[in-house]
């Protein structure tokens, strides 16, 4: 047997080395280091003790590349301006957090740059231009794009090592530490490809001496929702993706962390993070008409929901983040569509179960939503950013794909789990919740036995690496997938011994099991691209 593939569903494999770059793109082509393949030094004391990803890279191309992660589907991402601007203290809704918020960066929100970039780890040049008025989503878009396609398909001899502010000892450490941890900081004769059509696709997901990378965007504002005069002009930027751009967008996560102008969002952010942004404006809303119409357009359907090939290729929706009240809509289009024979597969690209039955619960109990809610059982996040059983029974009708978040707090870790030092915070978090939306579909009376067998192929990793996440703790970045894969194995076999579970009974061997999970590392999002790729 070859050694192991891995796919990612969802992740930002440029994300770190295009912060940094932006800006300073002819500095940066001088040194010859201008390239989604270079890797931007660490953090390896954060690294080492598994803190938030923002201060070490989790799933740069190198990483990629020897960790076998051969399909990645990776999330174009123009930063929401509202993570670099200041809020205006207003008293009121959340004063002590508004209070707070002035005391710490003053009235104009003044020293927040300092914050942002300890935050984030976003080089002080790059946060002035996210702040300044030049910073425009739509043009952000393209050039992420462009500089994402710039070595599709050219293999490299190597990478190169870029240290950020480096001083003569840090660059000194950092090329140590690269020749110490090669896995992490060198890629030889390497190869990524973001195929232009389908037979490209499958020309190059064969081929397991390159990466085969799918573009998605992450959130409808990238659209430039925010400063057009009317909505046609994002009407023609739908169609100029999908008539000009040299690759496909295979899908679009529709909403983000805040007011997209389309459609409302879910409560995403906790803790700290309130401090520093304010997400209130339409989170927890539906669609609006401008929503509903871009939505179609998206899809390739009509005002009667009927296929449109005047709307060219049909580009998916991701339905993570979006509020429970916007899914419940949408989900209702796509009944529509089913009972017409239209199948739209339902993507969720990176989240975890939350534990609730229906989307009506989920706006029922949105309130409630503070730091470490979780459903009744106290093992799941149950926000609505999460899947509910509702939420997996469209998955599996549709043949959609459930992605699954390698963030601990998305899988139910709470404050208590990290107080106490719990053993949960490894293979038991993900094992969990994989058995969980197992076990969603199995005991869901709307599901026939045939359909309920479809989840194992709608399973699949989903990281959200490099999308600012703190991860679970053993595994931080992708170089561990061959350790994780192992553990899971150990696991689900452990499981299936137990025996009596129904969701598990087609499993009747060692051989099985890693076939399963197998699928679920790589085969499941292989297949589905396969089979849902633009020709």
């Amino acid at each position: 047997m070859g050694k192991r593939k891995f796919s990612d569903l969802h992740c930002h494999n440029h994300m770190r080395a295009h912060f940094h770059m932006q800006e300073k793109e002819k500095k940066f082509r001088r040194k010859e280091e201008f390239s989604p393949w270079t890797v931007i030094a660490s953090n390896h004391r954060n690294h080492q003790m598994g803190k938030m990803g923002a201060s070490y890279s989790q799933i740069d191309l190198v990483k990629c590349w020897n960790s076998n992660l051969r399909l990645t589907f990776n999330s174009l991402y123009p930063l929401e301006r509202q993570f670099v601007q200041g809020i205006d203290p207003k008293i009121g809704k959340d004063k002590w957090f508004r209070f707070l918020t002035s005391a710490i960066l003053g009235s104009k929100g003044l020293r927040r740059d300092l914050l942002q970039t300890a935050y984030m780890r976003i080089p002080d040049k790059v946060v002035d231009y996210f702040q300044s008025e030049d910073y425009d989503y739509w043009e952000s878009l393209q050039r992420e794009r462009d500089f994402v396609l710039m070595d599709s398909g050219k293999r490299i001899r190597k990478n190169e090592i870029h240290v950020p502010k480096a001083f003569l000892r840090e660059e000194r450490l950092a090329r140590k530490f690269a020749s110490q941890h090669p896995r992490s900081y060198q890629a030889k004769d390497a190869c990524y490809r973001v195929p232009k059509n389908k037979s490209e696709l499958n020309q190059s997901i064969e081929d397991d001496s390159e990466i085969t990378m799918i573009l998605t965007i992450e959130g409808a504002h990238a659209l430039g929702t925010d400063r057009v005069q009317s909505i046609e002009e994002i009407s023609d930027r739908v169609q100029e993706i999908k008539q000009n751009w040299e690759a496909p967008i295979f899908f679009i996560t529709f909403a983000h962390h805040f007011d997209n102008h389309l459609c409302g969002h879910a409560h995403s952010i906790p803790g700290m993070g309130k401090i520093l942004m304010d997400q209130s404006k339409r989170m927890n809303a539906g669609f609006n008409n401008d929503g509903r119409r871009i939505l179609k357009e998206l899809l390739a359907l009509d005002r009667d929901l009927n296929r449109d090939d005047s709307l060219g290729y049909r580009i998916l929706i991701d339905v993570k983040h979006m509020s429970a009240r916007s899914r419940k809509e949408y989900y209702n289009l796509i009944r529509k569509c089913l009972e017409k024979g239209d199948r739209i597969p339902v993507i969720a690209s990176h989240c975890g179960y939350s534990g609730i039955a229906t989307l009506d619960q989920h706006i029922e109990l949105q309130e409630k939503e503070k730091d470490d809610y979780t459903d009744p059982s106290g093992k799941f996040n149950a926000w609505n950013i999460n899947m509910c059983d509702e939420d997996i029974e469209l998955i599996v009708k549709t043949k959609g794909m459930f992605g699954l978040s390698f963030d601990q707090r998305i899988l139910g870790i709470t404050k208590d789990d990290l107080k106490n030092n719990s053993k949960r915070n490894g293979i038991q978090l993900i094992w969990e919740n994989i058995e969980a939306v197992l076990n969603s579909a199995y005991t869901n009376p709307n599901l026939s036995e045939s359909e309920k067998g479809q989840i194992w192929k709608s399973i699949t990793i989903g990281t959200d690496f490099e999308g600012l996440i703190d991860p679970i703790d053993p595994f931080p970045t992708a170089l561990e997938f061959n350790s994780f894969s192992n553990q899971l194995i150990a696991e689900i076999e452990r499981a299936r011994l137990d025996g009596g579970k129904a969701h598990l009974a087609h499993l009747n061997s060692h051989e099985e099991v890693q076939k399963a999970v197998e699928d679920f590392c790589f085969n499941n999002a292989s297949d589905f691209v396969k089979e849902n790729y633009p020709k």
